[in-house]
């Protein structure tokens, strides 16, 4: 079965939940009264299934492909923007991924943000090369958005755009860059990032600069207790 995006394979029903095969019989057509007999389930427990699936799938069964997906979901709410990125399966993260990685630069500065934000949270590393160009963008909140989204990945490869985000002229630009740099656990930002924290009048940016440092230095005292222990063991 297939409705929109949602693609339905019984033979693989083990990687289903209750819910959704609830929702997948009952968009297949089958009444309340024949799931319940067929789930043997009560009338409002097989209600409430439906009604999951409606809200968990109604975007991925109302788009035809990826660009109307795409569309969609970038004028909906930022909870439900969530929770149907948590719904998508790999296939149609993949999809999307792709569709934002063809068309990313023929879009509006609006339509990059959305695109941006999405990549962050499928959090896909595949994604990375346009985090990298929305980074360095002309408009602020587009950059804003990038090094956001980079500080979900969490990934090493993002160190050089992060490090590079931090001489960004928007100082919030650079609070995200100290915050993702400190998840990466960058030690080449650490330079840098103490000559933001002696020299800027912003407490948000000396605050993020902090915790950075302490992170780090709490790292540099686990390694040297490691180094004494084995140093001892000898």
């Amino acid at each position: 079965m297939r409705k929109g995006l949602v693609e339905l394979d019984w033979k693989q029903i083990d990687k289903y939940n209750d819910e959704d095969i609830t929702y997948f019989l009952f968009a297949e057509g089958k009444s309340i009264d024949a799931i319940c007999k067929i789930r043997n389930l009560d009338r409002t427990t097989v209600q409430n299934h439906v009604i999951e699936g409606k809200i968990k799938y109604r975007f991925l069964a109302k788009s035809k492909n990826s660009k109307e997906f795409f569309k969609t979901i970038s004028k909906a709410g930022k909870g439900d923007k969530i929770e149907v990125l948590k719904s998508l399966n790999n296939d149609n993260k993949a999809k999307l991924i792709e569709f934002i990685r063809r068309n990313y630069k023929d879009m509006y500065s609006k339509d990059k943000e959305s695109a941006i934000w999405i990549l962050g949270e499928i959090g896909d590393i595949n994604g990375l090369d346009i985090l990298m160009k929305a980074s360095v963008h002309k408009f602020v909140n587009v950059r804003r958005m990038a090094v956001s989204a980079m500080g979900k990945l969490q990934n090493p490869k993002c160190e050089i755009a992060l490090i590079r985000a931090l001489e960004d002229e928007n100082a919030q630009v650079v609070m995200y860059a100290i915050k993702a740099l400190q998840k990466i656990n960058s030690i080449k930002a650490k330079e840098k990032i103490l000559n933001i924290k002696d020299t800027t009048s912003k407490e948000y940016l000396k605050k993020a600069a902090l915790s950075y440092i302490e992170t780090i230095e709490n790292g540099d005292r686990v390694v040297n207790n490691l180094q004494e222990g084995e140093t001892l063991n000898i």
